[in-house]
């Protein structure tokens, strides 16, 4: 029997980001069976993926580390292990698919001894189709490809962590340790409905469709028992036991998330250089702000002033909300660097903005930020790493302030650790007046970008740019081969 995984998995088991497995699902590389594709066909793609019997203890951290990395704090974390009865359910569960493999294919094995029987006993009449039979199993047994690395993987994996797919959207992730159905998958950055996380209003009421899931915290919400019938749960009470399938609602675009306002506390507030100051703030674990990666909120200090912001943090971080502060010497910029303090009050509203990514694409990305432009592509970057849907990723800043960007080692670190990810720093502060490069320096800039990618028609380009360089960046790409919908561009 062929063994199915999902792309995910697939993306896992080999260590490559779950992008490049669906391009070659889109290239016919690989086959797809309702979303999953053939162990077979991988291992033929991916020879080179092995996973040794010796010294199996130690492979295992470094293993899981991989497969279940944690890309936008460009670290690999420890895996949160799953408790005794988790594991034995999960084991179990694997036990009984080798169980029916195993007569599955004893069941195949007496068909295919009685079929050579039959023709051998009728010689003279099928001995073409019996000479095909056994020529064809002797080749499919010399060229079988070696599968062991790969089921390894995958059975490990699987005893580890559960992966949770979510229909209609296709999303798929994996949940660690008794973390919820609902946690799991918003450090993905993944735009679920959610309300309260507690258990009280149900809006991340969903169906279960199929695997085992258990409830780790009573909740208030009561369900009718016509969603009984169903199988509906609150992800944020539960956790997967086993891998499992899922109905369950999820923001297909910026259109589809509601306007919130809530209050915040000052976390931390933080000067990175004389441009630039960095304030964290942190909700409340039941009523986080719902956003995508690249939107703007307004944020309301004193009750008085107000300044509309982009969010320079994932919609993966939990509880903290980052945001990149210009140091204008505006009343705004004044009072948080002089008089905000830890623990105050903000009030942020929203969220707005069509700067985020285009879900439906797994083309390389190309972001672009100017100075603290880089706020809502920090955003989009995290959470597309978190993400792990685009096969290349590489970020390019202009800085015109200071020598290296605010934020220069952290992009480093990105692109240490990730092997999908570049990144260009473009200091033009000796080209500009003012700190705002004009036409002919950002195409002087442009240019190292041509020459890194002589085609860009098939890439997505985010730039966070001045207003003055919004039509020319737009008709520069157009030029280029690209269409509109993969240029995407947010002024500051």
């Amino acid at each position: 029997m062929a063994r199915l995984l999902s792309a995910s998995r697939a993306a896992s088991i080999v260590g490559v980001p779950r992008g490049i497995i669906q391009k070659h699902i889109q290239n016919g590389e690989l086959t797809s069976f309702e979303g999953k594709v053939k162990l077979s066909q991988l291992v033929k793609l991916y020879p080179d993926s092995k996973f040794e019997d010796n010294a199996m203890a130690e492979k295992i951290e470094e293993f899981i580390a991989s497969a279940l990395k944690r890309a936008r704090y460009a670290k690999f974390q420890k895996l949160i292990a799953p408790d005794t009865a988790t594991l034995a359910a999960r084991i179990a569960t694997l036990s009984k698919e080798l169980s029916e493999t195993k007569t599955a294919l004893f069941h195949y094995e007496q068909l295919f001894n009685l079929l050579q029987q039959h023709l051998s006993s009728n010689n003279s009449q099928y001995q073409e189709l019996l000479d095909w039979l056994q020529t064809t199993d002797k080749n499919i047994t010399t060229n079988q490809p070696d599968l062991e690395p790969l089921i390894g993987k995958d059975d490990l994996l699987r005893v580890m962590a559960a992966q949770v797919h979510i229909s209609p959207s296709g999303l798929e992730y994996f949940v660690e340790g008794k973390n919820s159905i609902l946690e799991a998958g918003l450090t993905t950055g993944s735009a679920l409905n959610y309300g309260c996380s507690n258990g009280n209003c149900g809006k991340c009421k969903a169906k279960l469709l199929s695997g085992k899931i258990e409830k780790i915290k009573q909740h208030e919400y009561v369900f009718s028992n016509a969603e009984k019938s169903q199988n509906f749960f609150l992800m944020c009470s539960n956790t997967a036991i086993t891998d499992i399938e899922i109905e369950a609602e999820i923001a297909g675009s910026e259109n589809e998330i509601p306007h919130q306002t809530l209050t915040t506390k000052v976390k931390k507030i933080e000067s990175l250089n004389k441009y630039v100051t960095v304030l964290t703030l942190k909700t409340q674990r039941t009523n986080r702000l719902r956003f995508l990666a690249g939107q703007e909120v307004e944020l309301s200090l004193n009750d008085n002033l107000k300044k509309v912001l982009p969010i320079a943090s994932c919609p993966c971080d939990e509880s903290f909300v980052q945001f990149h502060v210009n140091n204008d010497n505006s009343t705004f910029s004044e009072y948080i660097n002089n008089n905000l303090k830890t623990n105050d009050s903000v009030k942020i509203s929203g969220p707005g903005g069509h700067f985020v990514l285009d879900s439906h694409s797994t083309r390389p990305i190309i972001f672009i930020a100017i100075n603290s432009g880089f706020a809502p592509v920090k955003s989009l970057i995290e959470n597309a790493l978190s993400l792990d849907s685009s096969e290349y990723i590489h970020l390019y800043w202009i800085n015109t302030q200071t020598e290296q960007p605010y934020l220069h080692n952290q992009c480093r670190s990105w692109k240490d650790a990730l092997d999908n990810f570049n990144y260009t720093a473009i200091n033009v502060g000796h080209l500009c007046t003012d700190n705002v490069p004009d036409q002919n320096v950002f195409s002087a800039c442009l240019s190292n970008l041509i020459k890194d990618h002589a085609d860009l028609s098939n890439v997505d380009v985010y730039a966070s740019i001045p207003e003055t360089l919004s039509e020319f960046a737009n008709s520069f790409f157009l030029a280029q081969g690209m269409d509109a919908e993969q240029v995407h561009i947010a002024n500051y």
